[in-house]
């Protein structure tokens, strides 16, 4: 799909603490309901994207997103699809239609999306990796280290923001970065607050 090609009204999916990036992917399982009509409104249309974004936690939800397309589909007792984000997005107005929350959107700004990543000369790879391992053995979570060591600075970064247990607003300001090392400076800082709070805290006992 090309950017001028982009449909200006799109089915809105929000869930708590859930984002997507440009040249990422994200799997989401639904149960039915209004999620199903999500689907079936996005395969209707032919186009076959969600706009993706978060509630606010003060309230309703963030006015930028980013649109995915339905890359794969399984139904059973509940849905499995996965999208493959495409550009980001802010909505201009919301429309509520029935089961479905739909928006009328601009993605002004937003051109370079599209388009294949280039490196970042300003991503200070070894400094966010040494603080990843740290993160992850914090947050008890594993990590394919051999799959992270040859991926691409952008799948890195893009992976970890979505994946990442961060508070709604860090995603949300990671989602709204200009630039690959802007966003790699935010995860930085986000990873070493908290493992400056995990060593204030002591030793954890679960």
């Amino acid at each position: 799909m090309k950017f001028q090609d982009l449909p200006s009204i799109l089915p809105l999916y929000a869930a708590d603490s859930v984002i997507l990036l440009p040249r990422a992917q994200l799997p989401l399982l639904f149960d039915g309901g209004e999620e199903k009509a999500l689907i079936d409104y996005a395969i209707r249309e032919k186009h076959r994207l969600i706009g993706v974004v978060q509630p606010n936690p003060e309230g309703g939800h963030f006015q930028k997103g980013c649109v995915g397309k339905i890359i794969s589909f399984q139904e059973g007792i509940r849905f499995f699809i996965t999208l493959g984000g495409l550009c980001r997005f802010k909505i201009e107005d919301v429309i509520d239609d029935g089961l479905i929350k739909k928006a009328r959107v601009s993605y002004q700004g937003y051109e370079g999306d599209m388009k294949d990543s280039h490196p970042d000369p300003f991503v200070d790879r070894p400094r966010l990796l040494d603080l990843l391992k740290e993160y992850l053995e914090n947050q008890d979570i594993s990590a394919n280290w051999d799959e992270i060591d040859h991926a691409s600075d952008d799948l890195i970064i893009s992976s970890l923001t979505m994946a990442c247990p961060f508070d709604p607003i860090e995603k949300q300001a990671l989602l709204e970065t200009s630039t690959l090392s802007q966003r790699c400076d935010i995860m930085i800082a986000l990873m070493e607050m908290s493992a400056s709070f995990s060593k204030d805290r002591g030793p954890m006992i679960h």
